[in-house]
């Protein structure tokens, strides 16, 4: 979680990051393709077995493929939080630099 706060504090990285996160993210989300369980291919009738902190997890081959398409979506959704995170950035820089630039500006006397 740290690192997406420090991708997130970074305008650029933000938006590039949160660019390539999106689209990856509904790719994978709509993807009718194959379901993995890690790197292995899965089939129906197969059980994907995840440990995680000493507790361990046991999914179909449905419960799978539903993980891995909410998996996708949660994916995208944090890619669009950060587009607009950086893009928000660019555009209250853009207007701080243009009022910084205005009152900087001589006034013209006559």
């Amino acid at each position: 979680m740290n690192l997406l706060f420090t991708i997130a504090k970074n305008r650029w990285a933000a938006l590039i990051v949160g660019l390539v996160l999106l689209p990856l993210g509904l790719y994978n989300a709509t993807s009718t393709g194959t379901v993995t369980c890690g790197s292995q291919v899965m089939s129906q009738g197969d059980t994907c077995e995840t440990s995680r902190r000493g507790s361990t997890t046991a999914r179909s081959y449905d419960e799978q493929k539903k993980s891995d398409t909410t998996g996708g979506y949660i994916l995208a959704g944090v890619g669009g939080v950060l587009v607009l995170v950086g893009a928000t950035q660019l555009v209250l820089r853009a207007r701080r630099r243009s009022e910084e630039a205005t009152e900087a500006a001589p006034a013209a006397t006559v």
